[in-house]
């Protein structure tokens, strides 16, 4: 009988602030047509499959994203504070083409962001300890059981560096992450095992 623990990971679908290449942080924007569309799409895909517990982040996206979802396997989400998106600050709501959520952007701009960030948004430390503290809280609460989360980029990039047992240093610069792609990682003794990540083909 396999005991172990089993964690599913969403990134939240696409919305009208991806669309107009802004970003979020904590600010939230209503889905796109293409993400309601995608959500259905992973909807579609996780019905008729079996879990333990459903947790979402509380921002708006994520929990429409998993709204959709629990349609589909019957349970609803619960909210969750510890998983909201990185705080950018300053930097909420600006255009992308001079920022990524993985400091990807123009070379020239790296600076200003990085002052920015440090000045006015949540730190990388404080970023990593809640989501951490969070996950670590419900895997123990659910030891042995599936589990569905829907979170978002920035969580995906420490939780996934966190569950390789990689360094964390610079894990919030990792990406980028498909709008509603799924990762799947299963507990071996004291060690997570990567099944998949960032896996898109039910969006085809």
């Amino acid at each position: 009988m396999d005991t172990s623990t089993k964690v599913v990971l969403v990134r939240h679908a696409q919305t009208e602030m991806i669309t107009k290449k802004l970003i979020h942080g904590h600010s939230d924007s209503p889905l796109s047509q293409k993400g309601i569309r995608d959500a259905k799409k992973t909807a579609d895909h996780f019905r008729g499959q079996p879990f333990d517990a459903f947790y979402s982040s509380s921002i708006g996206r994520a929990m429409r994203t998993a709204e959709i979802i629990g349609n589909a396997i019957n349970m609803t989400p619960v909210p969750t504070d510890g998983f909201k998106e990185r705080y950018y600050g300053w930097l909420e709501g600006k255009s992308t083409s001079l920022f990524e959520p993985d400091l990807s952007g123009p070379k020239i701009m790296r600076p200003f962001i990085r002052f920015a960030l440090n000045i006015s948004g949540e730190s990388p430390e404080y970023l990593i300890d809640r989501v951490i503290k969070t996950f670590d809280g419900i895997t123990t609460k659910h030891k042995g059981q599936r589990i569905l989360m829907v979170i978002h980029w920035g969580i995906l990039s420490v939780l996934t560096q966190y569950l390789q047992g990689k360094d964390l240093t610079g894990c919030c610069e990792i990406g980028p992450w498909i709008s509603c792609g799924i990762s799947e990682f299963h507990q071996k003794e004291n060690s997570w095992q990567p099944i998949y990540m960032d896996k898109g083909d039910h969006l085809i």
